[in-house]
């Protein structure tokens, strides 16, 4: 029976007069029970016997392993108890009973689930949830399951982007109201919209994506290249160089090209010359870091331990690893910090609203979640603005729809949030103002504060 749950059933039926006292003791008593290891879960149910006012406990254990490290171990103690208190004022008989086989009107055995044993009575476990599947599905169904989620009207995803895009505040109030299982979880929504928008910023960035053309003459990592073949002197472009060298590229496969065959990037093509005047310029303009030992910064008096560490050395060093590349290399760090900064500022604003709200009665773990709803909304807000920027801007399409959509963004925003604080909070217009206002300024303040130490982290580990 090793490996199949098992249910210990004790049957106690206790004098009339101690029954009020004997039911105290005895949920207390099956509490104490659940806690020794191989106990499931418990049902204490009044019974009748002969007449008599019983109770029938039945403690169901993970195997038959477990119940009797439970009777060799535990059952003398636990047995005591009860005699310790009522003396011989109840009587108590036990039996171990096995999992046995439950059949229904259709003759059939009623399914258990797989994952915690228990009845089930549907499609899903009404203990743990688990889907009343007991084979591996198929890839096709793994890809239909997937796919309901996107396409059903009637699923979470799009129940929750609805409320969350057109109907401020109003996600987080039936949140707050135990409205839960209709819709995704504020944590997993707000990493959903973050890391999208992030996501696609940084494909963006790293590939020079405006208006849908893709522009890397100026980005590190993208290499037009020009070979000369050896045999016939034809060149094949492995990209499409970009104007600005333009009449080098010209130059370079003219009459001066190099008859031996060669693969020059576009972004080299030069002379020794050239590159020699170019050196001699970046030396005038103090672009090869001279301009790194114009740095000072005043380290506060008694500030010892940023004396010792932010030293002159330091600062220059970090400079001339930024201007090693013109800031490339700081820029992507940068943004791949920012959403970790964004993650972290915001338990910081939810500790400044449990303030703003002192008399609201909201945990602040409450006003988290209003937070977290808000900041979801914000970030897919970006992501429908970036890539109407990347669609309109820049190709034959017409621009003025990335346009609008940002003008839209500017004025919704604002309208958005203050509406979500009237309707979770439920003040009038004139302390949802004030509260506005303030909040606003401290979010201000705060997310500069918290920009600038990312900017300094980001230097310093660069």
């Amino acid at each position: 029976m090793g490996g199949t749950s098992v249910t210990y059933e004790v049957n106690l039926v206790p004098d009339p007069s101690i029954a009020a006292e004997f039911d105290v003791w005895l949920e207390e008593h099956v509490h104490d029970m659940l806690r020794l290891p191989g106990f499931t879960h418990a049902t204490i149910r009044h019974a009748e016997d002969d007449g008599e006012v019983a109770r029938s406990v039945a403690y169901v254990l993970t195997d038959r392993a477990a119940l009797d490290a439970y009777l060799r171990d535990h059952a003398p103690q636990m047995r005591q108890s009860g005699i310790d208190r009522f003396g011989d004022r109840f009587r108590a008989t036990r039996r171990i009973l096995d999992a046995g086989q439950t059949l229904t009107p259709t003759g059939q055995p009623l399914a258990t689930c797989t994952n915690c044993d228990a009845d089930l009575r549907g499609q899903y476990c009404a203990i743990c949830g688990q889907r009343a599947r007991n084979r591996m599905i198929s890839l096709w169904e793994l890809i239909r399951e997937a796919s309901d989620v996107l396409t059903s009207l009637d699923s979470r995803l799009w129940r929750t982007l609805g409320l969350l895009m057109f109907r401020p505040g109003f996600l987080t109030e039936d949140y707050l109201l135990g409205r839960r299982a209709r819709y995704i979880p504020p944590l997993r929504l707000f990493l959903g919209c973050s890391l999208l928008f992030f996501f696609l910023l940084a494909i963006g960035a790293r590939y020079g994506l405006e208006g849908g053309v893709v522009d890397g003459g100026d980005e590190p990592g993208v290499n037009f290249q020009i070979n000369l073949d050896d045999d016939t002197g034809d060149a094949a472009a492995d990209g499409t160089a970009s104007s600005s060298a333009g009449d080098e590229t010209q130059t370079a496969i003219g009459e001066d090209a190099d008859p031996e065959g060669a693969s020059v990037s576009a972004a080299l093509i030069g002379t020794d010359a050239d590159e020699e005047d170019a050196a001699e310029a970046d030396d005038e303009n103090g672009s090869n870091g001279d301009n790194c030992d114009d740095i000072q910064f005043e380290v506060p008096e008694g500030w010892t331990w940023m004396r010792e560490w932010l030293t002159q050395e330091r600062l220059k060093a970090t400079c001339l690893k930024i201007a090693a590349d013109e800031g490339r290399s700081f820029a992507r760090a940068l943004l791949d910090n920012i959403p970790f900064m964004m993650f972290a500022f915001l338990p910081v604003m939810a500790f400044l609203m449990k303030f703003a709200y002192p008399l609201s009665g909201r945990y602040y773990v409450e006003h988290l979640l209003f937070l977290v709803h808000f900041h979801a909304f914000f970030y897919l807000l970006l992501t429908g603005n970036l890539l109407a920027e990347w669609t309109f801007e820049g190709t034959e399409l017409p621009d003025w729809p990335s346009y609008f959509l940002g003008i839209v963004t500017l004025i919704y925003v604002p309208i958005y949030l203050y509406r979500a604080m009237r309707l979770v909070y439920k003040q009038g217009a004139g302390a949802t103002i004030l509260k506005y206002l303030l909040l606003g300024i401290a979010y201000f303040i705060g997310l500069t504060l918290v920009f600038a130490s990312t900017l300094a982290i980001t230097a310093f580990t660069l």
